[in-house]
């Protein structure tokens, strides 16, 4: 399919095998902390577009046709884990992401925040707050929006409502940073191990 529109039958498809392959793949019976999980991930946001292809069912003469990401995976039910926007504003980005995904039916299982930007400086606390950690504030937003809305399908509760520290800027490797977060992330996958038995 190399430079060639592809249909979203045909990723849906394409996608669908190799879930099966994975699955057929899998060891049967292993522990939480032995298991294997398959995470799909997507490109942009959630009402970023699919890729457009004139076989597309919404193909019109003047136009190729396109969904959106959210529509697209919305047939293959799959939970989501969703990576929330841990700058300045990026609650407001992080809700509307979660309420489209919730009115199309998904599950969210999980939402993870990695710190953005830092307001101050850190070593200032001359105005006696410091620096603001918008990641960390955004985590506690979301929180405090799920305890008030009491949504009937949602997973999320406050274990399940994580922030990690901010990525070393390029070109440095990751390799340190995962280290550093080791704990999160193993919480991270026993709690999705837990879900998706």
């Amino acid at each position: 399919w190399e430079n060639m529109p592809v249909s979203d039958d045909e990723v849906i498809a394409s996608l669908r095998s190799s879930l099966k392959n994975v699955e057929d793949d899998s060891e049967p019976n292993q522990s939480d902390d032995m298991r294997s999980i398959t995470i799909v991930e997507s490109a942009g946001g959630v009402l970023s577009p699919s890729s457009s292809s004139p076989l597309n069912k919404s193909t019109a003469e003047s136009h190729w046709g396109w969904s959106t990401q959210a529509d697209l995976y919305a047939p293959l039910k799959i939970p989501v884990v969703f990576v929330g926007d841990g700058k300045l504003g990026g609650i407001s980005v992080t809700l509307a992401s979660l309420e489209s995904l919730w009115s199309r039916g998904y599950r969210i299982d999980a939402v993870v925040f990695i710190e953005g930007e830092v307001s101050g400086d850190e070593n200032d606390d001359s105005d006696g707050g410091g620096s603001i950690q918008f990641g960390k504030g955004n985590t506690e937003a979301l929180r405090e929006y799920i305890t008030m809305q009491q949504r009937k399908e949602s997973m999320l509760d406050g274990d399940s409502i994580i922030c990690l520290p901010s990525l070393p800027p390029m070109p440095f490797p990751l390799d340190d940073w995962y280290e550093n977060n080791q704990d999160e992330f193993l919480k991270l996958h026993q709690l999705l191990c837990q879900r998706w038995r």
